[in-house]
């Protein structure tokens, strides 16, 4: 118990002398310094454990003591799930271990690793493991809340990588999901701030493969004429080494230097072979979409490939196609992004991730197991202080997107529920009959009172 007379952070160093506490300072901010800088709350008290056990006190007091709270690691979430107002932050970039199994073909990571030195301590020992676009989000949620990226072709979602976990339920049990493995099964899609906090993965992880990899921009302007060739190539001939996920852009956001706003392929070729040779070939097919404006494709590694920061105040909205297509371009053509930081990126998802489920005998509650194309409408404004104005104009833009990917009747039913925001996220829409029902009867049974509500607020039990 608390004493209610003292404030938080007063209870929380008297119970826990080690854990570290921010009120104020550096680090204080650096715990609200979200990705999405239009999000605003402030929390009583950051709170940065260290320790699993350190997690469970936290989460048995803020059971017992009704405290509100919210976890964030990446803090790339843009709707404000990381945040909470007058509550405990639980910050858990501390945890952040990466430990490879004596065999190399799995390791155990840390709750609050993020997924460029994850894959930097990875790539030092001669291993890898599937991660996203941006270097600077929170792997553990990234994963479990399907994990798109690059290498969805070559070595399935993020979901299909994850061999176990444990977690911090309400009260502050401990489970390993070896002892429950229908948690497993949640954790492989529904997400990773459902049921409890996630103090540790157990995920695969593979040889380095070779990266034919880069970016290669065209002109906006000629979108429509680009991704026609290019749904037209993807037809014929869609590698599974073969990423096709893009970005529409600005100069200031585009990932190289280029003088007007743009269509960039984040070019991934992933060799598992090593051989690349098929790899500079396909380019050449690519190169031939419309006028080149810029290609820095080149041999790499995974641990050197992905994009950097690029936050701001942000509206974000998404829509799922089944293909890049060349509707899109001509809407995307007229619809150019207003702000420095506004975009529209693609998810382009396809090959293994598409044609293997889990092969295990749990399975995974990830519902999107065909072929589609992520489109995360990207309302940002520019780097700084939010400016109302130009998150006014933000938004409408990705209003007017909407509507325009809508009446073109390309909007595919369901969608990917980290791109939504949680209010507007139907259970049975995106996980189908089947799987709402299993993800609402392991809420009755491991959260009934609901403290882990922030993310699907929809699965309230009962």
């Amino acid at each position: 118990m608390i004493d209610r007379e003292k404030p938080v952070q007063d209870c929380l160093r008297h119970l826990m002398p080690s854990l570290s506490i921010y009120t104020e300072g550096r680090h204080y901010q650096d715990c609200l310094e979200l990705y999405n800088h239009a999000l605003s709350k402030q929390s009583l008290v950051c709170a940065r454990p260290r320790t699993e056990q350190e997690v469970s006190h936290l989460v048995q007091l803020c059971t017992e003591e009704s405290i509100p709270f919210a976890v964030r690691s990446g803090g790339h979430d843009f709707f404000g799930r990381s945040l909470v107002h007058k509550g405990i932050l639980i910050d858990m970039r501390a945890m952040d271990s990466v430990g490879v199994e004596p065999d190399q073909a799995s390791a155990r990571v840390g709750g609050g690793v993020i997924a460029g030195p994850l894959q930097e301590t990875l790539n030092s020992q001669g291993l890898f493991t599937p991660t996203g676009q941006a270097k600077s989000v929170g792997y553990v949620s990234w994963a479990c809340g399907g994990g798109y990226g690059f290498y969805v072709g070559t070595y399935g979602f993020g979901v299909d990588q994850i061999l176990g976990a444990r977690v911090v339920l309400a009260g502050g049990h401990v489970v390993d999901t070896d002892e429950d493995p229908e948690l497993l099964w949640a954790l492989r899609g529904a997400g990773a701030g459902i049921f409890g906090i996630v103090t540790e993965l157990r995920v695969k992880v593979y040889p380095v493969p070779k990266l034919y990899a880069g970016f290669l921009a065209f002109p906006l302007a000629e979108a429509a004429t680009v991704l026609d060739r290019i749904e037209k190539l993807l037809e014929d001939d869609f590698p599974d080494e073969f990423s096709g996920d893009a970005i529409a852009v600005n100069p200031e956001m585009a990932p190289m230097p280029v003088t007007e706003p743009c269509f960039v392929l984040f070019w991934c070729w992933t060799s598992i072979s090593g051989d690349i040779a098929p790899a500079k070939g396909f380019l050449e097919q690519m190169m031939q979409a419309g006028r080149v404006l810029g290609n820095t494709v080149t041999e790499t590694t995974p641990a050197a490939y992905g994009l950097g920061d690029s936050s701001s105040g942000i509206f974000f909205r998404s829509r799922n196609v089944d293909r890049i297509h060349q509707k899109v371009g001509a809407i995307l053509a007229l619809h150019p992004p207003p702000h420095p930081l506004s975009a529209v990126i693609f998810h382009n998802n396809h090959g293994k991730g598409v044609r293997h489920e889990v092969s295990d005998n749990v399975g995974a509650a990830f519902p999107n197991r065909h072929q589609h194309v992520i489109l995360g409408l990207h309302g940002g404004t520019k780097p700084g202080q939010v400016d109302a104005q130009e998150l006014a104009d933000a938004t409408r833009w990705v209003t007017e997107l909407e509507e325009a990917i809508d009446q073109t009747g390309l909007s595919l039913q369901g969608g990917f529920p980290a791109f939504w925001p949680p209010d507007q996220v139907d259970v049975e829409g995106f996980f189908g009959g089947q799987g709402a029902t299993r993800l609402q009867r392991l809420k009755a049974r491991l959260d009934p009172n609901d403290l882990f509500h922030h993310a699907l607020p929809g699965l309230k039990a009962g």
